[in-house]
């Protein structure tokens, strides 16, 4: 068990406490800290605005916990242990990084401002872009950024000219230039005329200054798409987020902070919004707790599938390597040898056995030489989707349409080659799987 000590920082929407161990501790490296959330709702910098939702509390810590949770499933390092209370969870210290680093599959909020181009008509759909877009802004306070040392990094922005938390265009530069982070590129006023070092911003221990860039950007995509395929099994839309870092005791980085229903934009299948940006656009409070407490819900949902890749041949010749990497994550990736012509009993006894196995379902991939009659008999006899590899292919091309010309009631998909074959079924597996989505997406983009 854990209680309270004395509070080492207080922000607007939370208070960090130094953690104090009520029996030996051996499970939690490093020197813990509890995060308790506020009821407290902010919005534009603006402390006139700030309003106060007595359950938002709960939801803040449910929904931080859950996310967390699915991304140390996911293997993504988090500062994150476990939850507490109802409004608290305990978490490894760190020395946050003053960045704030934004993702963004759709452009909307401040983006449309440094990027007009981009503004749709009210009833379009906002630009998606294909390949997730992430940028780096720096974190100040009042104009201004005090590293922990004392040092004034930064100083004489003007909060009151929308130049708080400026814009990192070239996160990538030895040198980071600042940029107003609501103007756009080409307007005089957009350039703050400042720039900062990156290596005092990101700790050497992460390497180079652009190893530790790469780094940062790597974790914050993993982030995203775990958590956009996480929304889109609910059938929601995750438009943008924002996440924080830190390093750890160890000089390792950490996703850190909170991730909560003030972290994202987030939409209905119709557009609307569920997110923070509701009590932005002046719904009322009650509307906004509803909406709050929605998401609370179903972050509970969230899970990683018991699903299967079969990998089936028919005998022993026809060789069948399954996915590139030996490990995917959520699926159990199952070796099956046995021939659909001579073995056909066997075949659907096996197949009610797989399928009595995973009850999340699975795909079935199937490598045949000669006459595939394996590909249809499971084909028919089955929910999930079979896909035929003719193995044959590169000798005997017309083996190929005994796996294509099918009777009815017989839904065999056909593909060549076996890597393809491969990919659709992840592709079919990642419309459940927030894991396999994040990892096929990936893959996707980084074709570009």
């Amino acid at each position: 068990m854990w209680k309270k000590g004395d509070v080492l920082v207080e922000g607007k929407t939370k208070r960090i406490f130094d953690a104090e161990a009520t029996h030996t501790d051996t499970k939690h490296s490093g020197h813990p800290v509890i995060v308790e959330s506020k009821p407290d709702i902010t919005a534009f910098d603006d402390p006139t605005k700030t309003k106060q939702i007595e359950a938002k509390a709960a939801f803040a810590t449910s929904t931080t916990c859950r996310v967390f949770e699915l991304l140390k499933a996911a293997g993504i390092p988090v500062a994150y242990y476990q939850q507490v209370s109802p409004t608290e969870f305990l978490a490894e210290q760190c020395t946050m990084i003053p960045l704030e680093m934004v993702a963004r599959r759709y452009a909307v909020g401040s983006y449309l401002k440094r990027h007009p181009e981009l503004v749709c008509k009210e009833d379009e759909q906002p630009h998606r872009f294909h390949k997730l877009v992430c940028e780096f802004f720096l974190k100040t306070t009042r104009g201004e950024l005090i590293l922990p040392d004392g040092t004034r990094l930064v100083e004489g922005l003007k909060p009151e000219a929308g130049e708080e938390d400026p814009f990192i265009a070239n996160p990538m530069a030895m040198n980071w230039k600042l940029s107003h982070p609501k103007l756009p590129a080409w307007v005089a006023e957009a350039d703050l005329n400042m720039s900062v070092n990156p290596n005092a911003i990101l700790p050497g221990t992460l390497g180079s200054s652009k190893e530790r860039t790469h780094q940062i950007v790597d974790y914050l995509q993993r982030v995203f798409l775990v958590l956009e395929g996480a929304w889109t099994t609910l059938g929601l839309r995750l438009i943008d987020m924002k996440i924080e870092f830190g390093i750890d005791s160890a000089g390792q980085l950490r996703v850190a902070d909170v991730i909560d229903n003030d972290s994202w934009r987030l939409r209905t299948h119709d557009w609307e919004e569920l997110s923070k940006q509701a009590f932005r656009d002046g719904e009322s409070l009650d509307e906004v707790e509803l909406k709050y407490g929605t998401v609370a819900g179903l972050v509970e949902r969230f899970r990683i599938p018991n699903q299967a890749l079969i990998c089936w041949r028919g005998s022993l010749s026809d060789d069948i390597k399954g996915p590139s990497t030996s490990t995917i994550p959520g699926i159990t990736i199952d070796y099956v040898t046995m021939s659909g012509h001579k073995s056909t009993q066997a075949c659907l006894i096996e197949l009610e056995r797989i399928m009595g196995k995973y009850p999340d379902g699975g795909v079935i991939v199937v490598k045949v030489g000669r006459s595939n009659g394996l590909g249809p008999i499971l084909a028919a006899h089955t929910t999930w989707p079979v896909i035929a590899v003719p193995a044959t292919m590169d000798s005997f091309p017309a083996d190929a349409w005994s796996s294509i010309r099918m009777p009815s009631h017989v839904p065999l998909a056909t593909v060549w080659p076996e890597k393809n074959a491969i990919e659709l079924a992840l592709n079919i597996l990642a419309r459940t799987n927030p894991l396999v989505y994040a990892l096929r997406q990936r893959e996707i983009e980084d074709l570009d």
